[in-house]
């Protein structure tokens, strides 16, 4: 991965692979500790990859589990 291009393609890829997780509302650990550590997962991977192209991630969560 070098390329913009080749990251856009990624970034893209993570939302497909985790759109399960990264809609709706924010897991805790407490509540759905799985679901939880996946947006954790997904979240850190796409905030990297953003920061490699100088822009903003914005997180599509809203809200908290209860």
């Amino acid at each position: 991965m070098k390329t913009e291009n080749e990251i856009k393609a990624n970034i893209k890829a993570i939302e497909q692979d985790y759109q399960h997780v990264l809609t709706g509302s924010l897991a805790t650990i407490d509540i759905n500790a799985p679901r939880a550590l996946e947006q954790i997962a997904a979240e850190s991977k796409l905030k990297a990859l953003h920061w490699t192209l100088g822009t903003d991630y914005k997180t599509k969560l809203k809200g908290v589990d209860r």
